[in-house]
């Protein structure tokens, strides 16, 4: 995708900073399932596999019921985060907008929060479900595999917490102003201009990404409603909604051309009933025919 920022953008003194911050989200969880070598091993022989590690035998821990509150927790803010931010670098950091920040600082402290909440609950009745997939996994149940049991076969719960994680990290987007090192004049000069160079690319793929986002959303729509056999979820009508919203305050550069898109795509396809689209072929014809054209608009910036 080819797409033109203003080096205004990055040249203006702090205009970038004053836009957008980069993020990284920290996120861990307790593994679940775990190979046994043991296992695996057995099967092998016992199936006759020629070829070492070709079969593995695949166990779950706990059971899912046991997990299933803080992995809801860990999935929606992991969706969350990634619908509101745009990428940056490869280390993790994106970018979000200042207009986005104070919903999404308040929507990370609540699954923060939770997150944290459910963690604790799991880990006070840790001992109860090892012992549930105990019942489930009989003479493949090995206590070794659960790290986190002390010798004596209590549970070491400041080992077990250090399993879980749901941060959010801030920084601010530099540029070449932000050199300190200890460099010549002509060096420093040099370096600020490659560093607001790298700057200016990688906005350019973060604006990029908008576009591409709200490329895959209306295709998806277009793709799913042409033929009158196709299921769909009302989702595929509720996250173009959710998107044309959004965009407005992600275009971090204010590029009128990204907010026509979206204004676009609002307009012309979005406040349907999704039952209406199931059931009025003619309604769900008119919105994939302007689909289609939307797409067609889009086909010079992807």
């Amino acid at each position: 995708m080819s797409i033109t920022i203003d080096k205004s953008i990055i040249e203006h003194k702090d205009v970038l900073k004053n836009k957008a911050l980069m993020v990284r989200l920290t996120r861990k969880k307790l593994n679940r399932n775990k190979t046994d070598k043991a296992l695996s091993e057995e099967l092998t022989k016992l199936k006759r596999v020629n070829e070492a590690g070709a079969v593995r035998v695949n166990k779950s821990l706990f059971t899912k019921e046991s997990t299933d509150a803080y992995m809801k927790i860990y999935s929606e803010a992991s969706k969350y985060f990634y619908r509101v931010t745009l990428p940056w670098d490869d280390k993790g950091y994106r970018l979000l907008s200042i207009d986005i920040f104070d919903e999404f600082s308040k929507k990370f402290k609540s699954f923060s929060n939770q997150y944290r909440k459910h963690v604790v609950e799991f880990i006070d009745k840790v001992a109860e479900h090892i012992e549930s997939a105990k019942g489930v996994l009989g003479e493949a149940f090995d206590a070794s595999d659960y790290t986190f049991l002390s010798a004596n076969g209590g549970v070491d719960t400041d080992h077990l917490m250090a399993q879980f994680a749901l941060d959010i990290e801030y920084d601010v987007v530099t540029s070449g102003d932000d050199l300190r090192a200890v460099l010549t004049e002509a060096d420093r000069e040099a370096v600020a201009a490659q560093i607001d160079e790298q700057a200016l690319l990688k906005f350019g793929k973060a604006q990029a990404h908008i576009i591409q986002t709200l490329h895959d959303h209306v295709f998806a729509i277009h793709s799913r409603l042409c033929e009158s056999e196709n299921i769909f979820r009302d989702t595929l009508v509720t996250n173009l909604e959710d998107l044309v919203d959004l965009i407005p305050k992600m275009n971090i550069a204010g590029d009128p051309a990204i907010d026509a898109l979206a204004a676009e795509a609002k307009a012309r396809l979005c406040g349907w009933d999704p039952q209406e689209l199931r059931e009025n072929p003619v309604a769900r014809k008119e919105v994939a025919d302007e689909a289609k054209k939307i797409l067609g608009n889009m086909e010079g910036m992807i």
